[in-house]
């Protein structure tokens, strides 16, 4: 009892799956998921890689852009600042005063010229100042960076002087209460160091390159020159290159020389980088959000206006089909279901008239006339006749008779219509024909030539059954008979939407009054008994096809006799 309650528990879940509500549930849903997965992988994979890709080509070529740019600044910098050494004028001064050949006034007025002309003009820097480390009250400073000269007088000569000490022959960025400075010491012939040269950096300018970067990538960016800068950025964590850290992009720089090191550290959060990406992705969602009521509204609109009406249809169907006459549905017009549930009901209910009324009296007399047919002819008879003939000359070693057996059967097989078929496919239609045309080359041997010409492409196109056979039967009869011989060809091909089918015979050409007989067979009317087999393919193509199908009997220039057969290809 347990086994079948579970067999027939999976039975209901088996119909539940195959009703036509859960397919059509089921496609709506796959409507919805499919795009939505593909649109997710799209996203994640192909869009994600390709802006993650651009995005990081483009920030390694800014990043190394704004750093060469930067790098050049800071070594023109160092480069100014040692042509104080180099050029020794400073020098030459500074020992003319110690040695006493000049007062301290003359000392300061060309130092201040030199400073002056060197550094007044050099955008870089906001003031340049010198002073001998044997007095360091002798400032001398240019004349346009007073500001910044006082500044750093009261609040970074002490710290540079002793910075100075160990400084040797170097430079060093130093920076102090957010002014940054270039020190450097000054060294005479004898490597003995007279004084120190400061000058004041301008930031905005020097590290403009690197502002604009982050202006422009919407990022943070920590430099450190030397001593200069920030000072919380995790630098000794700096990797060279570009790095992906958590949320973050990171991109690390880093040059050292004996004259200075710097270090430069972009950030740059992923959100703000793919922004476009993640809009996308967010309104990918919210379409799929608001497409989940649509789809509801979708379910609960075929549920009602087709699955429920198919459903009602169906029961209906199958109360039919089990004999309960007369079933209606309560479904009314105003679309083509509610009109097909109407045009049911009559149906059902005319069709209970009918059998009422007339049809068990005509199927008792159709059942008559098949019991009397019969018992003249049985097909099963005939068939197991010619099988048993067939062997026969098979025994008795004959080729002609199993042959024309075999081509006998096929074509009573067609006439009788054994597998009870009305539409064939042009190749089983050919079989009959090749079956009819071995008897007429038995007939009339080397005196009939026939030629097939049948393209491939039409073996599959739908005829009805007894087309070319009958067609090719009145050509023999009408045609090569009577003048004792000739060639038939028979081809067949498609013409647009149709297959064409042309049997030419080279017989007896149409008199005019086979002319008139031949139209009158081709109109369905057959008057003295004559071309039968042409009304009748006449009479059956415009019963099936109405007037898409067509046939032309005809002469053609070379007094050959054409009949020609346009069958329409539609579905059956």
């Amino acid at each position: 009892m347990e086994n079948n309650e579970k067999t027939k528990g999976k039975k209901r879940i088996g119909a539940a799956f195959g009703t036509l509500r859960f397919q059509m549930i089921a496609i709506m849903l796959l409507c919805y998921l499919l795009p939505a997965l593909l649109l997710g992988f799209f996203t994640q994979t192909v869009l994600l890689e390709s802006m993650r890709d651009k995005t990081e080509a483009a920030l390694s070529s800014s990043v190394e852009h704004a750093w060469t740019l930067t790098t050049q600044q800071v070594e023109h910098a160092i480069f100014l600042a040692r042509d104080a050494v180099y050029d020794g004028e400073l020098a030459d001064a500074y020992e003319d005063w110690r040695a006493g050949a000049i007062p301290d006034a003359e000392f300061l007025r060309l130092s201040r010229a030199y400073v002056d002309r060197k550094y007044s003009r050099e955008g870089l820097f906001t003031f340049a100042a010198y002073y001998p480390v044997s007095r360091p009250d002798l400032f001398i400073y240019t004349r346009s960076g007073y500001q910044g000269a006082m500044t750093f007088l009261s609040g970074m000569q002490s710290d540079a002087l002793r910075l100075g000490e160990s400084l040797d022959t170097g430079s060093r960025f130093v920076e102090k209460d957010g002014k940054v400075y270039l020190i450097r010491n000054l060294m005479n012939l004898r490597m003995e160091r007279y004084g120190m040269l400061v000058l004041g950096i301008d930031t905005e300018q020097m590290f403009s390159p690197i502002a604009q970067l982050a202006e422009t990538w919407q990022g943070r960016v920590a430099l450190r020159l030397d001593d200069a800068g920030d000072i919380d950025a995790p630098w000794d964590d700096l990797t060279d290159g570009l790095s992906v850290q958590r949320s973050n992009i990171l991109y690390g720089k880093e040059s050292q020389s004996d004259e200075y090191r710097l270090r430069l550290l972009v950030t740059l959060d992923q959100r703000t980088q793919y922004r476009e990406y993640y809009q996308f992705r967010y309104l990918a969602i919210g379409i799929q959000l608001l497409l989940i009521p649509l789809l509801l509204l979708i379910a609960w609109y075929v549920n009602k206006r087709l699955i429920k009406p198919i459903t009602l249809l169906s029961n209906a169907s199958r109360r039919i089909e089990n004999g309960e006459l007369g079933v209606t549905v309560p479904m009314r017009g105003g679309d083509e279901l509610g009109n097909l549930g109407v045009a049911f009901s009559n149906m059902s209910r005319r069709i209970e008239e009918l059998i009422d009324k007339t049809y068990k009296e005509e199927l008792a007399l159709k059942n008559a006339q098949i019991q009397a047919l019969q018992s003249r002819i049985n097909p099963h008879f005939i068939n197991n006749a010619l099988e048993a003939i067939n062997w026969e000359a098979r025994m008795e070693k004959s080729t002609a008779i199993p042959a024309m057996v075999s081509a006998l059967s096929v074509l009573l097989g067609a006439s009788m219509a054994r597998q009870d078929k009305r539409i064939v496919t042009l190749k089983e239609e050919m079989e009959v024909a090749d079956a009819y045309i071995y008897f007429v080359e038995q007939r009339f041997g080397d005196s009939l030539s026939v030629t097939r010409q049948i393209d491939e492409a039409a073996e599959g196109c739908l005829l009805p059954l007894l087309t070319v056979q009958p067609v090719l039967e009145n050509a023999v009869e009408h045609g090569i008979a009577p003048a004792g011989g000739g060639e038939i060809i028979l081809s067949c091909r498609m013409t647009g939407s149709c297959v064409r089918i042309e049997i030419v015979n080279t017989g007896k050409t149409i008199a005019p009054e086979d002319r008139l007989k031949i139209d009158a067979a081709l109109r369905g009317e057959t008057s003295g008994g004559t071309h039968l087999g042409l009304a009748n393919i006449a009479d059956r193509l415009r019963l099936i096809y109405g007037g898409q199908a067509a046939i032309e009997v005809f002469s053609d220039g070379e007094r050959r006799t054409v009949a020609r057969i346009d069958v329409p290809q539609r579905e059956m």
